[in-house]
């Protein structure tokens, strides 16, 4: 256990919160991608992930997605957890930042693309699993697994076969990549060079479907931009940098591929329908909320200004929520609770009224 990893479990038995945690580890130097809010311990294999033609039509299907300053891992873990898909953020990438998206009807692969690109980073995938990562991640991922699957065909059947193997592989919170790669070596009787060049850090934890155990290599140590150069024997594994090119990979077609319109963002003709996966506003005023979604979700907005103002009611007062997985009247309700304001809505149109 490293330095950081000590302090980090001494200030978790004291019973500091985990953002003070960070913020500590940020200022002796240490680097930390993110903290689970509900730690726990998940074996890997136990997650259920879909795979294969099944993990493509789920990424076929149509979605509606409407997020209001959602955290990204918060995000992304949604749509992993709800569509069981394993979807794996690369630690450059921040997990804390809010995303506001409104799509509609587009295939769940071709909306998470977009909202990648629309943020600089870019979705790719190896195996069943799906990859978050920065911008030109994922013509590299492809060229790095393109390369090191070129270097296991050359090698005696046996060894092939051990590096071919797929398995589940799954860490928790405060894992070291380092003592990852190392737990893989040992299990498969590798011997692995140059790791020194892998920095310490402190991951989230992670389950990932069955991935060959050189894919489960590459995505360890292509978050920081390494590779694993592998003997003729293979039997040792050299920790290398990347190369600074990568070859072009051939474009693997989507169902955005298939439709050349652009899917609407426009909200939902039936609000009826529509959930809203994850919402969550801090200290914000009433009345900019209310704009917000009157103009995300299309609403007639309807406030009864003068009988506000006449209760005594400020649409300036901050109001603070979270809401998953809820109906538009769910959402209003939430929002309006303990501001002594009430609604009503039929259709698309929202009246806003104070209590009586």
């Amino acid at each position: 256990m490293n330095g950081c990893l000590k302090f980090s479990m001494n200030r978790l038995a004291r019973g500091h919160s985990m953002d003070k945690i960070s913020a500590e580890l940020r200022l002796i130097g240490c680097t930390i991608v993110a903290f689970s809010l509900f730690a726990g311990h998940l074996s890997a294999g136990e997650a259920n992930w879909v795979a294969g033609p099944a993990l493509q039509r789920q990424l076929a299907e149509p979605v509606d997605i409407y997020w209001l300053n959602n955290p990204l891992r918060r995000a992304f873990d949604g749509i992993s957890q709800a569509r069981k898909i394993a979807i794996l953020i690369d630690r450059r990438v921040d997990p804390g930042r809010e995303l506001s998206v409104s799509l509609n009807g587009m295939p769940l692969e071709s909306a998470m693309q977009q909202i990648a690109a629309e943020i600089g980073l870019e979705l790719s995938r190896l195996g069943d699993v799906l990859y978050l990562g920065p911008a030109g991640s994922a013509d590299r991922l492809e060229a790095v697994k393109t390369d090191l699957t070129a270097s296991i065909r050359r090698m005696p059947k046996e060894t092939q076969r051990k590096l071919l193997l797929r398995k589940a592989i799954a860490w928790d919170d405060l894992a070291e990549p380092r003592e990852l790669v190392e737990q893989l070596a040992r299990e498969n009787g590798l011997e692995i060079e140059g790791l020194n060049r892998m920095p310490h850090d402190l991951w989230a934890a992670a389950n990932l479907p069955p991935l060959t155990l050189a894919d489960r290599l590459t995505l360890i140590a292509f978050q920081f931009d390494l590779a694993f150069k592998p003997d003729a024997a293979g039997k040792r594994l050299e920790v290398v940098p990347l190369a600074t090119e990568a070859a072009p990979r051939p474009k693997r077609k989507t169902e955005a591929d298939a439709t050349p319109e652009r899917p609407s963002t426009d909200p939902p003709a039936n609000l009826e329908r529509l959930r809203i996966d994850r919402m969550v506003v801090r200290e914000k005023p009433l009345g900019a909320i209310l704009d917000h979604l009157a103009k995300r979700l299309d609403l007639d907005l309807r406030i009864d200004r003068e009988a506000v103002a006449a209760a005594g009611i400020s649409l300036d007062q901050l109001v603070s929520l979270t809401v998953e997985n809820a109906t538009i009247d769910e959402l209003f309700t939430k929002l309006l609770a303990d501001t002594r304001l009430t609604f009503r809505r039929v259709g698309r149109v929202v009246t806003i009224a104070p209590e009586k």
